[in-house]
């Protein structure tokens, strides 16, 4: 397949394979047997789609309703408003009108830090004070009061990753003592034109361990499936869309996904998405997982930490927006491998 066809299945989407749904409320009621079973079945979504569908979450939906609203009346506001905002080389507001790709405004909030918090690092970009608005009152609390029950759900689903891997319940406790954590308001506008390499987002993936993302009532996020082809996610009410990422991969040796996806808004309608993007702590040393590799199945990647990881995904040349014309972003290499990401 050449490059213009493969672009032209991503812009379609066509595909009718199905992106699983996976029900964790029996887990989180304490169910017996709830955690072996629910951990297969992320086994195998993991292996072979890397997205599915998350019920019974126990995120109330009132929360989630108001996290949208809040987004909304943010990214409703005037674009001399909004451009206020301060930069930053990580994080903050970023309008559609300002970037030279993708059609969408991003307010993305890291975790909330008092200004005498130690854990403050000017050096770091992960590690400052968030930028809030200041003419918009209750935004901070009802984005805060979301964010704090999202990243509830998503270290409460650790154990069942630690199952699907054949790992004790506890594994992963020790890489989530002060986990990277990330939370994106997005407002996607009409897209008039489709193709040209003309995204949303381009196509990628995500350098997460898992991310949670809140769809609203307009869709526009497609999957690359397993045949190759692209599915548009359907809005499934009540439903996160959660998917694994490169940090799963390596972690996994290649055995977990980390499918790329996109996004393209062709209604006439505004599209606005809330992913949460999980993240181990910033020092933790990612490699092998001791149940992934063996003589037959060497570590394909090096020792890294999620700094390093991030700082690469983020600020390495290799990860540039890339026209149709060069190499696709998704080739690039990680760092620390021989194969590709």
């Amino acid at each position: 397949m050449d490059g213009s066809e493969e672009y032209r299945l991503i812009d379609i989407a066509d595909s009718t394979e199905d992106i699983p749904i996976l029900d964790i409320a029996p887990f989180l009621a304490g169910e017996p047997g709830s955690l072996q079973r629910i951990g297969a079945e992320l086994r195998e979504i993991s292996e072979t789609i890397g997205f599915f569908y998350l019920k019974g979450h126990g995120v109330p939906q009132k929360l989630i309703d108001e996290a949208f609203a809040q987004s909304k009346r943010f990214h409703e506001q005037p674009y001399e408003i909004r451009s206020r905002m301060p930069k930053r080389k990580r994080g903050g507001y970023t309008a559609h009108e300002e970037k030279k790709a993708g059609l969408r405004s991003s307010y993305v909030l890291y975790r909330e830090m008092e200004p005498d918090d130690p854990r403050l690092d000017p050096e770091n970009p992960y590690r400052l004070t968030n930028s809030w608005p200041d003419n918009l009152p209750g935004f901070r609390d009802a984005i805060l009061a979301y964010y704090a029950d999202v990243e509830k759900m998503a270290l409460a689903m650790m154990p069942l990753w630690a199952e699907a891997l054949e790992l004790p319940a506890d594994y992963f406790a020790r890489f989530f003592n002060d986990p990277y954590l990330a939370l994106s308001l997005i407002y996607y506008p009409p897209q008039k034109v489709v193709g040209n390499g003309i995204y949303g987002v381009r196509p990628h993936t995500d350098n997460t361990v898992m991310t949670v993302l809140a769809q609203h009532d307009v869709p526009g996020l497609a999957v690359r499936m397993p045949s190759g082809r692209w599915r548009v996610a359907d809005v499934m009410p009540g439903a996160f869309m959660i998917n694994s990422g490169n940090t799963m991969t390596r972690w996994t040796n290649g055995r977990f996904l980390s499918t790329k996806h996109r996004v393209i808004n062709i209604s006439e309608q505004p599209r606005y998405s809330i992913p949460f993007f999980l993240g181990t702590d910033l020092d933790a040393v990612l490699e092998c997982l001791p149940t992934c590799a063996n003589a037959e199945n060497p570590p394909q990647y090096d020792p890294i930490t999620y700094k390093d990881l991030q700082d690469w995904f983020f600020f390495s040349s290799e990860y540039e927006e890339t026209p149709l014309n060069k190499p696709r972003a998704w080739e690039r290499r990680m760092p620390g491998t021989h194969i590709k990401a």
